[in-house]
């Protein structure tokens, strides 16, 4: 079976609830913050990664985590569009899937990759920094790695070490196999807390629309505010999750009381895809152009002005828009 290559980290049957038309036929609105350009496309082509899923394991089809995922999100979309049409979870098993979808995109993205891939390094080379601090500590690593059966070179002097070390004549690879167990946990994780928290349905007026991203779930604290060092947590209080789910429905989700459903004006839709915007990696999407948002300088700026309009801040990898508060 030949192998696939281009996967999405973002499923495409949820792009499809931001499309204009069906199937494969459906393209979204796209505003990329990188190129500063906006543009029409199919789902296809967004939200997607070379080799995203590829496993790597003795005897395991390499394709075997995007086929599993397939095989989920043909169980899913059902249950999604139910959810979409009815603006409510009308059984567990509505509320369940939904949950996971959220859970996956949650976690299982190249931002969070790129944060755990770079956690994992700095911990390599930290022990490897350690290992040739001293002569003493360089000498009782390796009669360790002897004394395990790890094949040492007895040629290689601690000079010799240290000079590799300190010239960084290497490069630490973490193997994305791991890197995928170690998501999976985490979703588990997370998922137990998005089914503790209190949902919303949010439902725009007539003639606006809600946008979507390239990570969609957005976790911020309630009052939006930075709080330096300190991130908001899946599992902290006083934490909102907005999780767009179409063109006219948005997701809430608070450990605090909420009511099972509320209407928007045109000035909270608008803010609603500016915090969106703003926790973008790269690109939002939408079913046409016709939506608001804010910029730096405009206040309501539609989809067609953003490359004119956006002054584009970088800042922890993140499209800076300007705060509707």
């Amino acid at each position: 079976m030949a192998e696939k290559s281009n996967h999405h980290y973002v499923p495409q049957l949820y792009l499809r609830n931001f499309a204009d038309g069906f199937g494969r036929k459906a393209r979204v609105f796209t505003f990329d913050s990188t190129s500063n350009e906006t543009f029409k496309t199919s789902v296809r082509n967004v939200a997607s990664k070379r080799h995203f899923n590829r496993v790597e394991i003795d005897g395991v089809d390499p394709n075997y985590l995007e086929d599993g995922l397939s095989e989920m999100e043909g169980e899913l979309a059902p249950f999604l569009a139910e959810v979409v049409a009815e603006k409510r979870f009308r059984t567990s098993e509505h509320f369940d899937w939904t949950m996971n979808l959220a859970a996956q995109l949650s976690v299982r993205n190249p931002r969070m990759r790129s944060q755990l891939e770079k956690f994992h390094k700095d911990i390599a080379e930290r022990i490897a920094s350690l290992s040739v601090s001293t002569r003493e500590i360089w000498e009782s690593q390796r009669k360790q790695m002897q004394e395990s059966g790890v094949a040492v070179d007895a040629k290689v002097t601690y000079e010799q070490a240290k000079k590799f070390h300190d010239d960084k004549n290497y490069e630490i690879a973490i193997d994305q196999t791991h890197l995928i167990w170690l998501e999976m946990q985490m979703v588990e994780t997370v998922l137990t807390e998005l089914g503790n928290r209190n949902w919303c349905f949010v439902s725009p007026p007539d003639g606006h629309i809600f946008i979507t991203c390239d990570d969609p779930v957005v976790l911020s604290w309630k009052d939006q505010k930075d709080r330096g060092f300190y991130g908001p947590g899946h599992g902290l209080m006083d934490t909102l999750i907005t999780f767009p789910l179409s063109s006219d429905l948005l997701l809430l989700g608070t450990f605090e009381n909420l009511p099972p459903a509320m209407n928007y004006d045109a000035l909270q839709v608008a803010d609603a895809n500016t915090h969106v915007a703003r926790y973008s990696t790269k690109q939002i999407y939408a079913r046409s152009s016709d939506f608001n948002i804010h910029t730096p300088t405009k206040f309501f700026a539609s989809g067609n002005e953003l490359p004119t309009l956006m002054r584009r801040v970088k800042k922890d990898s993140k499209t800076e828009f300007a705060s509707g508060k």
